[in-house]
């Protein structure tokens, strides 16, 4: 890799950092560090997406690694790392999908537009797979303004998820 290579991927790499502490920030209103119950929950019905109460526990429990019902900035990052990374379909996607979503919800709409969305899908599934995964998911788009609501968001992204190898085989 090239140093001009190598100097694009640490740029980016700290661009979505910065976008990462950004979405962490604007979810934490009491500014103690932390995530709870009520700060995620309050995020999503700002997402205009009423979850039930253990839907919002179970996304808070999935990347909660000291046990203490709320979700650290490190155990965000973490949760963060591991989804993106994650191509054997088995890392819980609850939480990162909110997160992702809001990451690409640069102006706070509640929605994102056809390149932000295309942006996501290219990173999931790259380039080869990108056109047919955008055509999959904007066939879904309820209301048909080519703009997807985190609830539209949340379906599609369950639906198109990576899909779990089967133990013992390769590949």
């Amino acid at each position: 890799m090239s140093s001009r290579d190598e100097q694009r991927r640490e740029y980016n790499e700290q661009k979505e950092l910065e976008n990462l502490r950004r979405v962490f920030e604007s979810m934490d209103k009491s500014k103690d560090q932390k995530i709870d119950f009520k700060e995620l929950n309050d995020v999503l019905v700002s997402l205009d997406y009423r979850a039930k109460k253990t839907e919002v526990e179970d996304m808070i429990w999935e990347v909660d690694e000291d046990c203490d019902h709320c979700v650290s900035w490190d155990e965000f990052k973490l949760m963060f790392h591991r989804c993106r990374n994650d191509r054997t379909g088995l890392e819980p996607r609850k939480l990162f999908n909110v997160v992702e979503f809001m990451m690409h919800d640069k102006d706070s709409s509640g929605t994102i537009d056809m390149d932000e969305c295309m942006e996501i899908l290219f990173r999931r599934f790259g380039k080869d797979q990108l056109e047919e995964k955008t055509n999959e998911f904007f066939k879904h788009d309820t209301d048909g303004d080519n703009a997807i609501s985190f609830a539209e968001f949340q379906k599609q992204m369950q639906a198109i998820r990576p899909k779990r190898r089967e133990a013992g085989k390769g590949g």
